[in-house]
């Protein structure tokens, strides 16, 4: 353990011991130099951090050895930052740390009423604890928007059930807050990525518009809706231009916490059809009316009929979702808002008892405290990060990546993140460098603010843990995100190896 290493340690434990035996050894002229190769990159970054364009920004930066704890950098670390979706690293660790990697979600279908041979004289009850995975992802990124809902139809048609006289019914009472996150910004809520959340949902509470051009200028666009009974209706039109134009000009908005949705623009004809992904406002309602279709383009009747006989119930089966082994890359890769929230609300349900936000907040905070991070270093309003009230240190996040190194389960944690120059988030960054294909990174971007935290290899073999946390951006996104990735480039190519 070097001086530098052992100085770090006792920052953490005994902050007054360990600045009066700094101070002392920097008077006598005693303070540990940095190898060459770290007093130049120390210098590189200091020089990417001071670029004019960043003069009224607020940047943490950590980068430390993941195979021994040594610090190679620090820029303002212990700073209070919004994290944007960097947030969700603390979610998975959070989730896998108390949850396990075999945990599944299960829910439950009931028969509400008496059977009649294959006649089920009541409603068919649905019981849910937040399975996210009834989705198009993860049913194989299927175009098919009810793919995932199918294999209910044969074993519904194999408990011998082909007609449901009542209606289909969710209950969603298992998750008790809100659908929506807290701080999240009322203009995102139409958007996919602020879809809300429940204990039943359905492919991530979001819905298409697919938008048709006509085959001749001058005639309105068609608009279907996906799946086809989805609760949503449409309003406008969009005006479709001749072939050559190349347009593909659309604007739509979603009344606040309503069903309605304007669409308008243009579109050339002979283009492919345009899809708008819009989040639904009642996560059960979404879900009872897709499993209703499912079932119906399955041979089951659906009747809906009001007042039929409910007073038997009995359990026909029980769903159970991939694990969340399985689930993890889904969150992590493509910054899957919906189902941190439904982590941290399922984190309260498993280990508080009670669905809601505090309870899931105080399970994050039990498992983030076992993983040795500080309590006062992050302050959590949600599981995605989405909401501007989260702020958190970027050592605090840089605790997690090390403490989540040093897990069995690591592998799990390490294989869902972003691969650089690869897939998720970071496909298209990092291309052609030392990084591609070798770092691995949780982004996180919301408006003037952009983060970058995980895993690099350096050209030495060492592994390290680095977090990039700006805020108060003015600059173009370009410029940001070049700066982060030049950094990121910068540690892939140190010759030192592991010590």
């Amino acid at each position: 353990m070097n001086l530098l290493h052992f100085g770090r340690i006792l920052t953490r434990t005994l902050p007054g011991l360990a600045a009066a035996l700094l101070a002392g050894c920097a008077a006598r002229g005693t303070m540990p130099r940095l190898a060459p190769e770290e007093a130049a990159l120390a210098a590189s970054l200091d020089s990417t951090l001071a670029n004019p364009a960043f003069a009224r920004s607020s940047w943490g930066v950590v980068v430390e050895s993941a195979d021994d704890g040594r610090v190679l950098y620090r820029h303002d670390a212990g700073k209070l930052l919004v994290p944007a979706s960097s947030a969700k690293l603390l979610t998975a660790a959070a989730a896998l740390a108390r949850l396990g990697a075999d945990f599944r979600w299960t829910t439950t279908v009931l028969a509400r009423g008496k059977r009649r041979g294959d006649t089920l004289a009541g409603d068919l009850l649905v019981a849910g604890h937040g399975d996210p995975t009834l989705a198009v992802d993860a049913a194989g990124d299927s175009l098919d928007p009810l793919r995932s809902l199918r294999p209910w139809v044969d074993s519904l048609t194999a408990h011998g059930v082909r007609v449901v006289r009542g209606r289909v019914v969710g209950d969603g009472s298992a998750f008790t807050d809100p659908p929506l996150g807290r701080g999240w910004a009322w203009d995102d809520l139409a958007a996919d990525y602020a879809a809300p959340v429940g204990a039943l949902q359905f492919n991530e509470s979001t819905a298409w518009i697919e938008v048709t051009p006509a085959p001749a200028a001058g005639a309105p666009a068609r608009f279907l809706i996906q799946p086809f009974d989805a609760p949503l209706r449409v309003y406008g039109t969009v005006t479709t231009v001749s072939a050559d134009s190349n347009v593909a000009h659309l604007i739509w908005s979603r009344a606040p916490f309503g069903d309605s949705v304007t669409v308008g623009g243009r579109l050339s004809a002979g283009r492919a059809p345009e899809r708008l992904p819009v989040s639904m406002p009642d996560p059960v309602r979404y879900f009872e009316t897709a499993l209703t279709e499912a079932l119906t383009d399955g041979g089951i009747g659906v009747l809906g009929a009001m007042g039929a006989d409910t007073t038997v119930t009995d359990t026909l089966f029980t769903w159970r979702s991939p694990p969340l082994s399985a689930v993890l890359p889904l969150l992590l890769k493509p910054s899957q808002n919906q189902i941190a929230e439904t982590l941290l609300l399922t984190l309260g349900l498993e280990a508080k008892g009670a669905g809601s936000v505090d309870s899931g907040r105080a399970a994050i905070r039990d498992a983030l405290t076992q993983l040795g991070v500080a309590p006062d270093s992050y302050v959590l309003a949600d599981g995605s990060g989405l909401s501007r009230y989260d702020d958190v240190a970027p050592e605090a996040i840089a605790a997690v990546l090390e403490a989540m190194y040093h897990r069995p389960d690591f592998q799990i944690f390490y294989d869902a993140l972003p691969v650089a120059g690869v897939d998720g988030t970071l496909a298209t960054r990092l291309l052609g460098t030392a990084a591609a294909g070798n770092a691995r990174a949780k982004t996180g971007s919301m408006t003037g603010v952009r983060s970058l935290s995980g895993y690099v290899r350096t050209a030495g073999g060492e592994t390290l843990v680095f977090v990039i946390v700006a805020n108060g951006l003015t600059a173009p996104r370009r410029v940001v995100e070049a700066a982060q990735d030049g950094i990121v480039t910068r540690l892939a190519g140190l010759a030192g190896g592991s010590r």
